[in-house]
């Protein structure tokens, strides 16, 4: 499904939203919790209330992955936002009942520790990574330029000042002076610059499923073609190499062609380690693939029109590699 990004100041504040003092806040049973954005579904499925993703995200230093710490505390917060049940006014009489579904996920530069991974797995928060997705690489080496010498003005509303300056650039919004006032000058002109810049090459960006189970985010530098999603469906293979890279690009279509894509993702590090662990065993690599790669079901705009389709792995393909392997 399509996600809508929501921040401050682009949302109506309620009785379960405000702006605090470090940016977006949400009310849960027992206090407030200020999170990075939330995500919001359009479109709600039949039987379901409507669908918020809370969304964290961490930008932490190269080859410093996300401690289990962050999910832990994304569980808790989860915990007591699903909680704060609202009251209901029926013939009379009043009932309380929940108003959303609220899931959780946390997205990273620098990927999850295993002990991260093994805990929100468990707990149902999903986590999304970019540590090895070249597309993005440029703007995540922009962003980690962005130190203590780019705020001019320290204190309470110094980083919500900086990041409202930055979606009002994104937006295409002269941002306002609060935010111009706190930032050095080399803030400004890393903001205006190569961040700025950066974001606006990734031109394809998409949400979908592997398998059913684990949410992917999947990126390229243009969007992709309408003419290869003439169906619902498309065959696709998986590549990678030992840098922990993978694309999916359609199977059985030539690089040039109109019909040909890339797609750019990062693998949750148990996936990625049991690559690693075979990558010189061709048959244990295509037999993870089946494993994990069979289709993943993606949501986003192609051709102007916002389209869910399924990315299929040609599963005799595999069996042909695996037997072609095994003869060799």
């Amino acid at each position: 499904m399509t996600l809508s990004i929501l921040h401050p100041p682009a949302f109506r504040p309620g009785d379960d939203m405000r702006v605090g003092h470090s940016g977006l806040e949400i009310r849960g049973r027992g206090t407030w919790h200020q999170i990075d954005a939330f995500a919001l579904w359009p479109h709600s499925p039949a039987f379901m209330y409507p669908l918020r993703l809370i969304v964290e995200a961490k930008c932490y230093k190269v080859h410093q992955p996300v401690g289990v710490g962050v999910p832990r505390n994304a569980v808790g917060v989860l915990k007591d936002i699903s909680e704060n049940y609202f009251t209901y006014r029926r013939h009379g009489q009043e009932f309380q009942g929940p108003r959303y579904n609220y899931t959780a996920a946390i997205f990273s530069t620098s990927g999850f520790t295993r002990g991260a991974i093994e805990y929100a797995i468990a707990h149902q928060i999903f986590l999304i990574q970019y540590e090895n997705v070249p597309v993005i690489r440029p703007l995540v080496e922009a962003i980690r330029r962005f130190d203590e010498g780019c705020i001019s003005v320290r204190g309470q509303g110094t980083i919500s000042a900086a990041r409202n300056y930055y979606r009002d650039l994104l937006a295409g919004r002269e941002p306002a002076d609060s935010g111009t006032n706190r930032l050095s000058e080399e803030g400004i002109e890393l903001l205006r610059g190569s961040i700025t810049e950066a974001c606006r090459a990734i031109g394809g960006s998409y949400f979908g499923m592997l398998q059913g189970r684990w949410p992917m985010h999947l990126l390229r530098s243009e969007p992709l073609p309408s003419s290869a999603f003439e169906n619902d469906i498309v065959m696709c293979s998986v590549n990678g190499n030992n840098r922990g890279e993978w694309t999916f690009v359609p199977l059985d279509v030539s690089r040039g062609s109109a019909r040909w894509f890339e797609l750019e993702f990062s693998l949750p590090s148990v996936m990625a380690d049991l690559v690693a662990e075979n990558w010189d065993n061709p048959i244990a690599v295509a037999n993870i693939k089946q494993d994990f790669f069979s289709y993943i079901d993606l949501s986003g705009v192609i051709g102007g029109i916002r389209r869910n389709v399924r990315l299929k792995l040609d599963r005799d393909w595999i069996r042909r590699y695996v037997s072609l392997s095994a003869e060799i």
